[in-house]
């Protein structure tokens, strides 16, 4: 669980104190957040944009997977062989949904820590904003688009040695 208020390491401007809960950053629309200035970039209301998205994720991502869970249980026994490959492939699928789902909340949670901790906004790898629009599209990124195909290329090479 995120503290009240988080610390928020601008890089260039020092350490600022934000109160997440701020409900003007709640009614901020993506296009508002888009229109202000690079140098406002991570400012409080970014930050409480950000963490609000993130809540209503995780609590996405938690209902998908009860519900998942609810389909996983109300599988039947099968009555014969064809029947039982049918329920079993049903079945890894359902399993295979709610992994990723946790891996969503994995990613929600370091995110998160991310927010906590004012990292939030700043690639792991380079310190380089990561940009209002990968947040938007991805708010749980990380890493900057070059960062990620950088850590892939890296992946790729080392499996294919």
């Amino acid at each position: 669980m995120v503290p009240s208020t988080c610390r928020i390491d601008r890089r260039d401007a020092g350490a600022r104190h934000i109160d997440p809960t701020n409900h003007e950053a709640q009614s901020m629309t993506p296009q508002e957040l888009l229109q202000q200035p690079d140098d406002q970039y991570m400012n409080p209301e970014q930050v409480a944009f950000f963490k609000n998205l993130l809540v209503s994720e995780s609590a996405t991502a938690t209902g998908r997977i009860e519900q998942l869970r609810i389909d996983l249980t109300g599988l039947e026994k099968a009555p014969d062989e064809v029947d039982a490959a049918l329920i079993e492939q049903e079945r890894q699928s359902i399993l295979g949904s709610i992994e990723r789902e946790n891996q969503s909340l994995r990613d929600i949670k370091q995110a998160m820590s991310a927010i906590a901790d004012g990292s939030y906004g700043w690639c792991e790898d380079t310190g380089e904003p990561i940009g209002l629009r990968r947040l938007l599209s991805s708010p749980r990124s990380l890493l900057t688009v070059e960062a990620k195909e950088s850590r892939e290329n890296k992946s790729r090479h080392l499996r294919a040695a």
